[in-house]
């Protein structure tokens, strides 16, 4: 999530299900469950770590920096074990050089192609989602991503992205900002565009009746993750409104049987006041370990669930 300008940036790391409801209006869903909280050790940091994602292979994980979009900058870690990496550096070439500036919202397919958000010559041009290739520390081809999922203006932004693990399938967060009248985001919306060629991507003719059960215009939505099978969806969300210190941000997933499915109604997987904001999920291939973030007393740190 997470683009220009500042108050748009501010509003990136500010960043409701009943589980009842769930059993009634779902009697056939099966919901994942991930087990206690785990704090993930980056040996060598000494700054916060945000919207971590986890590379197909579970060699890298990658994060940004405190999303504040002065200089926000993507770093990745090298692994040790499951909770455990050391820090290997910046993600050379993606991160811009002058501030104000916002690098951040990894992603990466099966192939290498990595996606993230940048603030390159904004507001001249309104697509704000790139790709390049990840090589060896460093992010190589960089183009801007094309397609009708851009709304190209003013005020709307991609806040936030996912793609499938094979890259046929981008994962767009539409978000409207308008600092005089909202809080952060005033309306956002999670679509599905489909690959069309190594840069442009079309949003699928259903894509509003696959997603009819998590799209409600009560709340505000972003950081989408596709499941390597394509068959769960994780998101974070807040009630849409004032943000105060009682608003509660959540953790969803919504499911389905197979990848042309429609979702089921979402079910709540954690959820915390702004206090102890969590979110930006991330799944491993095997779908066994889940990777987020959360507010501490003192930064932004990454977490680790085992899935039951």
């Amino acid at each position: 999530m997470r683009i220009i300008p500042l108050y748009i940036i501010s509003l990136l790391f500010l960043f409701s299900c009943s589980s009842n409801d769930d059993e009634i209006n779902n009697p056939q869903s099966v919901y994942p469950e991930f087990g206690s909280e785990i704090e993930v050790v980056i040996n060598g940091l000494s700054f916060d770590a945000m919207e971590p994602f986890i590379s197909p292979n579970g060699n890298y994980l990658f994060f940004n920096n405190l999303n504040d979009g002065i200089n926000t900058r993507l770093y990745y870690a090298t692994k040790v074990n499951d909770s455990t990496f050391n820090l290997a550096g910046e993600l050379t070439e993606a991160n811009q050089t002058t501030p104000p500036h916002l690098d951040a919202v990894a992603d990466m397919d099966v192939n290498g192609s990595f996606y993230w958000t940048s603030t390159r010559n904004y507001p001249t041009e309104l697509n704000n989602l790139f790709h390049g290739t990840f090589s060896s520390g460093s992010i190589r081809d960089i183009e801007r991503v094309q397609g009708d999922f851009n709304r190209n203006t003013p005020g709307w932004l991609i806040m936030d992205h996912g793609i499938s693990l094979d890259g046929q399938y981008l994962y767009f967060n539409n978000a409207r900002f308008d600092d005089l009248n909202c809080q952060g985001p005033c309306e956002t919306t999670i679509g599905i565009a489909q690959k069309e060629n190594g840069s442009t991507f079309s949003t699928l003719p259903n894509s509003a009746s696959i997603l009819q059960n998590i799209n409600d215009t009560n709340y505000i939505y972003y950081a989408p993750c596709i499941s390597s099978d394509d068959l769960e969806l994780y998101y974070t969300r807040y009630l849409k409104g004032e943000i105060t210190s009682s608003t509660v941000f959540e953790i969803c997933v919504a499911v389905r049987n197979d990848p042309t499915s429609e979702f089921s109604i979402p079910s709540v997987l954690f959820s915390e006041t702004i206090l102890n904001l969590i979110e930006a999920p991330t799944l491993t291939v095997d779908k066994n370990i889940m990777y987020y973030h959360q507010k501490t007393a003192d930064s932004h740190k990454i977490m680790m669930r085992y899935r039951i």
